[in-house]
């Protein structure tokens, strides 16, 4: 009788939750530290799909002076080297950057700032990991909701136009390779070009991290002040998801007028502010 809660669901659930929760964060790759400049409250950034730490060269001078800067290439991409078997969700992603940040024995709490899919992987870390974090960025976020969770026309069929696009460039490596190659020509992007190497860590976080994404929920669980900062220009943010999430009390919506969805100087200024 004494014995009875163990048959009770919810704490199976939660031990079997926090059993694969370490098991994952044990078995996780340590990712390639890129940065780790200057002195001061520390800040953490995590860049996009398809990129490195590389996409950070407009921000990182403007932080160093006031805080301890670190910079880290997302598994599977730049030099973060991951296991064959990987399925780049965005558990192995956190399971990955906090293997890593706990491996560099940071003093307390920091801010974090993930960029695109950085974006992502940053909301779920907060929402995961949050005796952490003290205070979250989300740049450039691609919120794509279910269908069903957005009610203005417009902004559900620009969702799902993205995912289609998005799905259509996947199931393709040389198309994906031949258009993100242009794209990065046209915009002058800087940071490593997809390849052979990068295909299944792009195709697979496409497809479980942005396709199949919970950001919404995860923001939600959030405990710390959320700032979310995108520019006016962005190319792949749809407005009404992102203005959804900027009616919650703790999150806080910052549209630079002119910049587009990469960090360059103007969106980059933002985030120092931000940061300050």
């Amino acid at each position: 009788m004494g014995l009875r809660w163990m048959s009770d669901p919810r704490f199976c659930d939660t031990v079997v939750m926090r059993l694969f929760g370490r098991t994952l964060r044990d078995a996780a790759p340590r990712l390639h530290v890129a940065v780790d400049e200057g002195e001061g409250p520390v800040v953490v950034l995590v860049h996009g799909i398809a990129s490195s730490s590389a996409s950070w060269e407009a921000t990182i001078p403007l932080l160093t002076p006031l805080y301890r800067v670190i910079a880290i290439d997302v598994l599977g991409f730049g030099a973060s080297v991951a296991r064959p078997e990987t399925m780049f969700t965005l558990d192995e992603h956190v399971a990955a950057l906090h293997r890593t940040l706990v491996g560099l024995h940071l003093p307390g709490r920091f801010t974090l700032i993930g960029h695109s899919l950085g974006a992502l992987i940053s909301a779920r870390y907060a929402a995961v990991h949050r005796r952490s974090v003290e205070h979250l960025i989300l740049a450039s976020p691609p919120i794509y909701p279910h269908a069903r969770y957005i009610q203005e026309r417009v902004a559900r069929m620009r969702v799902g136009g993205y995912l289609a696009f998005y799905r259509y460039v996947r199931e393709d490596k040389g198309r994906a390779l031949g258009t993100l190659g242009r794209v990065r020509e046209l915009l002058h992007v800087r940071g490593p070009q997809l390849d052979d190497v990068t295909w299944q860590a792009f195709a697979l976080s496409m497809q479980n991290c942005i396709e199949q994404q919970t950001t919404m929920t995860d923001v939600a669980q959030v405990a710390v002040p959320v700032e979310i900062v995108y520019g006016s220009r962005d190319q792949v943010i749809v407005p009404g998801p992102v203005q959804a999430l900027g009616v919650m009390h703790h999150v806080t919506l910052h549209e630079v007028r002119g910049a587009d969805h990469f960090v360059r100087p103007p969106l980059a200024r933002e985030i120092a502010r931000l940061v300050r």
